[in-house]
């Protein structure tokens, strides 16, 4: 199971990315911002969070470590800012570990289909660690 470091931040995470690039000798990387689209309630998001960072990956030394900012509204505390990112290809594995994470831990997100994924959801394990859930398919190159 692949499991994906994903550090989070408040409003800084182009510059931490561009950091990063720099110290591990890689170009900058596309950057997703939170845009003009729709926030998991539906509704759109405010102007403050459009320019924000809503996905971003650098692969440094084989592992790929992903980016993003936390909203405004629920910053997190640094020294407690990495998830772990577990990606898998079948929704019902993907269904099993989060309801198992969840039973004696806290759900931050429902699995939901996402304009990424299938299902993608967030939880906190009763250790406080939280992981983020996600049907990724990997593409097969001929």
């Amino acid at each position: 199971m692949p499991i994906t470091p994903y550090l989070v931040f408040n409003g800084n995470t182009r510059e931490a990315i561009h950091y990063y690039a720099n110290i591990f000798g890689q170009d900058i990387p596309e950057i997703m911002e939170f845009g003009p689209g729709n926030s998991p309630n539906g509704q759109p998001f405010e102007k403050n969070v459009q320019s924000l960072v809503l996905h971003s990956q650098l692969i440094v030394h084989g592992t790929r470590i992903m980016f993003s900012d936390a909203m405004p509204h629920d910053p997190v505390t640094i020294g407690q800012n990495v998830t772990l990112a577990l990606h898998l290809p079948d929704i019902q594995v993907i269904h099993e570990a989060f309801d198992k994470l969840a039973q004696d831990g806290k759900v931050i997100m429902p699995i939901q289909k996402t304009f990424w994924s299938e299902a993608y959801g967030i939880v906190e394990d009763p250790f406080g660690v939280q992981w983020q859930l996600n049907h990724e398919v990997s593409e097969v190159t001929a």
